[in-house]
């Protein structure tokens, strides 16, 4: 017998198996046993007659059956709410209260939005209420030598005409940058 006839007859082994023990799980009985305390267990073995529980067989036609759940329809107040969550805009990183740590300032702010930009919309980074650079099409901005200090990002989604469609609560963040010091004249 050759390599590949040998390794067949595996496969169609295993396959016999398998479809073995599925037809062998499907025709195992469920039990429902309530206790005195009227707590439902179900198992794939009877209780104990000296347990005192009361059983029944559960039947296959019974398990797992629910009705099916119908669709809602949106009222017109759910549709502006969808709209309003798409237009979202929150600041993803960095956290608020976030500390960036000692260096030359230099951190990302990442947007996160409720729905992809439309073709003419843009993003706009706004710190300490300053519009840092033009709007963009990007969800990132890495800023560069801010100074040290508490700061307040915030971003805005603009449509063409620059005007905001939704913007992102304010939050604070702390830069440390190492201060210069000076020998005092001697």
């Amino acid at each position: 017998m050759s390599r590949f006839d040998r390794n067949i007859v595996k496969i169609w082994t295993l396959n016999s198996l398998a479809l073995w023990l599925v037809s062998l799980t499907a025709s195992a009985q469920i039990y429902k046993s309530v206790d005195e305390n009227g707590v439902v267990t179900f198992s794939d073995t009877p209780p104990a007659a000296s347990s005192g529980k009361a059983s029944t067989v559960v039947q296959s036609n019974v398990t797992n059956s629910m009705p099916g759940l119908s669709p809602a329809v949106p009222s017109p107040e759910a549709a502006t709410n969808e709209k309003s969550a798409a237009r979202s805009v929150s600041i993803a990183s960095p956290q608020n209260n976030a500390t960036i740590p000692m260096g030359a300032g230099i951190f990302d702010v990442t947007a996160e939005l409720g729905a992809p930009l439309a073709e003419d919309e843009l993003l706009a980074l706004y710190l300490d209420d300053e519009l840092v650079n033009s709007p963009q099409a990007s969800t990132v901005w890495t800023l560069t030598y801010v100074i040290r200090g508490p700061h307040t990002p915030q971003e805005r989604q603009l449509s063409s005409a620059g005007e905001t469609l939704g913007e992102s609560e304010k939050i604070t963040v702390l830069v440390l940058r190492p201060s210069i010091l000076r020998a005092a004249p001697r």
